[in-house]
């Protein structure tokens, strides 16, 4: 009996310090807001930066006909990690590519193939985080066989000059 009631004061003993802990934590937001609170999310005024925009705008205009042009796609929705005998690795390689995104994606308009992937490098390309995502993305998509067009941001752009861009780059497709 003496033993029961030993192990039930060190079972509330020990309940109450950790509900004093658990209190603690969440005043000192330590804790994050688990199972039936609502994270709060809010609208992105746009999906394309002014600049892509008007990017956007121009290279719509100068696409020969039987494209397609979609914006802001992930490089995961386009490559994949090839399967192999290590789950790790497969996922590590996935990993690398799920966060990051294409500015605008060149589609057959019939089979909706990806014929290319068209970048807008401005001036944030310079950086050196910016040069080592490039390069990582660049290659996934060269491993997969599609092709990259980097076209320097601008105030203003040609059509003619564009859609003879898009059309050299991307001939093969």
């Amino acid at each position: 009996m003496q033993i029961l009631s030993a192990f039930l004061l060190l079972a509330l003993i020990l309940l109450v310090i950790l509900v004093v802990g658990a209190v603690l934590l969440r005043l000192l937001g330590g804790v994050p807001k688990v199972l039936g609170v609502r994270t709060a999310y809010e609208a992105v005024p746009t999906l394309l930066t002014p600049a892509e925009r008007s990017f956007f705008g121009v290279l719509q205009q100068a696409l020969p006909p039987g494209y397609l042009l979609f914006a802001k796609v992930r490089v995961a929705d386009l490559v994949r990690p090839v399967r192999n005998v290590s789950r790790s690795g497969w996922r590590s390689a996935f990993n690398r590519i799920t966060g990051k995104h294409v500015d605008f994606v060149l589609c057959d308009s019939a089979s909706l193939r990806v014929i290319g992937v068209i970048e807008l490098d401005d001036r944030t390309h310079n950086t050196f985080e910016r040069g080592v995502r490039d390069t990582l993305v660049d290659s996934a998509l060269s491993d997969a066989g599609i092709p990259v067009l980097r076209v320097p941001a601008r105030q203003s752009y040609s059509p003619a000059l564009l859609r003879e861009q898009v059309e050299s780059s991307f001939r093969s497709g």
